[in-house]
């Protein structure tokens, strides 16, 4: 009964996603939406497509010098896992498919959950803390502007203080849960070992972590100023950087799937300060959509049906989760 109540309040939850994409397109001029996306080329989407292969060679290689501690697993590899829980990311509200990636781990390099865990939470603190220092500094710059608030700047500070914290000072996450969980034996056991190997890899690859995470999120606000070039709205990138990074955090939450909603509610508000009609942000957000999720799709979607005896099998993720 109470896994059911979940279900039915994360699909009323979704609704405020859907609930924002008919706000922001309510009044939008669909004869100039319909032209605008005629003026994309095709090499556009070309250029798109492999800028996210780009940006997921990268990331695989960034998880797989992180885990070097204590999972060994080969460049190629660390791609196959990237792009098959990036498949499975699409399908899921807040792109929980990401930890797929720790059944990956135990089922195929034998790793304790502790260090499986371990090593995709570390890997997408990376992810949050880059996103929140570009979505901070973009609002930074924009707060003389009426629409940015002092609580906005605050909370994004605290998340990339938060999430800087959790890769340099895990102690202060871990210590408090150890002494609330030592009457749970088994819990308080497993975080000791998740706090253990956190620790002693905080310093490991640091400034390569960083500088990787840093050149994949460029790549990826690259995207909606190609797509913007040779129209009559151009993009700079400081907005191509606000429009991805703002967006990314916002995709985060589970009011939303695929970031429908949140997603154009942000380009939209970026778009309207550059004096740009409704219409050339939605276009622009819709051929990101297309080259990013419907691309993760596609491309892990193959990568995923290829290895899928290395994955695993829809049947065995039903019996994960009853």
């Amino acid at each position: 009964m109470k896994r059911k109540a979940v279900r039915h309040l994360i699909s009323l939850l979704h609704l405020v996603g859907f609930g924002l994409l008919v706000l922001v397109v309510r009044n939008m001029d669909w004869t100039d939406f319909g032209r605008l996306l005629r003026l994309y080329p095709l090499w556009k989407y070309a250029a798109g497509l492999a800028i996210l292969c780009l940006v997921y060679g990268m990331k695989s290689y960034r998880w797989m010098i992180l885990n070097r501690a204590g999972i060994h697993t080969t460049w190629s590899t660390s791609v196959v896992y990237y792009l098959s829980a990036g498949f499975l990311s699409v399908l899921t509200p807040g792109r929980l498919g990401e930890f797929a990636k720790v059944y990956f781990l135990k089922k195929n390099h034998q790793t304790s959950l502790s260090l499986a865990t371990s090593a995709v939470f570390l890997d997408r603190i990376w992810d949050v803390l880059v996103l929140s220092l570009a979505a901070g500094m973009y609002l930074l710059w924009l707060a003389g502007d009426a629409g940015v608030t002092g609580w906005t700047l605050l909370l994004l500070v605290l998340l990339f203080a938060g999430s800087l914290v959790l890769v340099l000072r895990p102690g202060w996450l871990f210590r408090p849960l150890r002494r609330v969980t030592r009457r749970f034996p088994s819990v308080h056991g497993k975080l000791d070992d998740l706090f253990t190997l956190w620790e002693s890899r905080r310093f490991a690859h640091f400034l390569p972590s960083l500088g990787i995470s840093g050149a994949a999120f460029l790549s990826l606000a690259f995207i909606p100023v190609i797509f913007a070039m040779g129209t009559p709205y151009p993009l700079h990138l400081r907005d191509g950087i606000g429009a991805i990074s703002v967006s990314n955090i916002l995709s985060f939450l589970p009011i939303t799937v695929a970031g429908f909603g949140t997603r154009e509610l942000v380009f939209t508000t970026i778009w309207e300060r550059l004096s740009y009609p409704v219409a050339a942000a939605i276009s622009v957000s819709t051929v990101y959509f297309m080259v990013t999720y419907l691309g993760s799709l596609v491309i892990g979607g193959l990568v995923y049906v290829a290895n899928v005896g290395r994955l695993f099998r829809w049947r065995e993720w039903r019996s994960m989760r009853k």
